[in-house]
């Protein structure tokens, strides 16, 4: 019997049951953030009220997703760029994961020693057990998600912005460049070219107990640069 006959067995139906349910599921969704909107406002009344720099530190916000897939740039810094060309693999992977998703069930699991036990079990249960057990891989997957992202998110400084980035500080530090491109391309090249810390570089500096050591100092304006002004601003700037 197909997973769509089990439902129309038990009187499930987009409407008015799965529809149900998601509206209960967004609705919940949507609180939250209004919640956290409230609680947590984005300062924006620059130059005349500004918040210091580091204000921002574990408060949940969008930026906490796009740093998780800049993690190749905090990691593969100096000698290490050339490994950056890896960053790709983990979102084309979990896109191909996701476009076979809805096939996975043709995948004979139960071949498989250690979960032929497990799946058996889990089809002889009831209810909210069973649902679990069917759901665990996809609640795995969202858990590792959401460490991920709680991991390369929350130190990020991502309310204190305009502490310096305001009108007061100049246009420079206020309006982003009238073409971003060719700012990024020529003069933020040349940033990058010329800085004092350029990536690559090797810099004696004091080991512990006294020693002298050598350790690579990252790169200056560079992807690197921007990571590290995310997360240390009053450090790197």
């Amino acid at each position: 019997m197909s997973i769509t006959n089990i439902a129309k067995k038990k009187g499930l139906f987009w409407w008015p049951t799965y529809l149900l349910i998601l509206s209960i599921l967004m609705t919940a969704l949507v609180a939250v953030m209004v919640f956290l909107s409230i609680k947590y406002p984005v300062p924006f009344l620059a130059p005349d009220q500004v918040p210091m720099p580091d204000e921002g530190e574990n408060i949940p916000g969008p930026e906490w997703i796009f740093l998780l897939f800049w993690q190749g740039f905090w990691y593969f810094g100096g000698s290490l760029k050339k490994y950056l060309v890896l960053m790709p693999v983990i979102p084309i992977v979990t896109l191909v994961f996701f476009i076979f998703l809805p096939s996975m069930h043709r995948v004979p699991f139960d071949r498989i020693p250690g979960l032929k036990n497990i799946i058996e079990k889990a089809r002889g249960m009831q209810g909210l057990a069973r649902s679990v057990i069917y759901a665990l891989p996809a609640l795995i997957f969202a858990f590792v998600i959401l460490v991920g992202v709680y991991r390369s998110g929350h130190q990020a400084k991502i309310l204190g912005c305009d502490s310096c980035h305001n009108a007061s500080m100049g246009p420079r530090m206020a309006i982003p460049p009238a073409n971003v491109a060719k700012y990024y391309a020529t003069e933020r090249a040349l940033q990058i070219g010329v800085g004092k810390y350029r990536a690559g570089k090797i810099e004696a500096e004091a080991g512990s107990g006294g020693n002298s050591g050598q350790s690579e100092v990252q790169g200056y304006k560079d992807a690197n640069w921007q990571m590290r002004h995310m997360y240390e601003p009053t450090f790197t700037w």
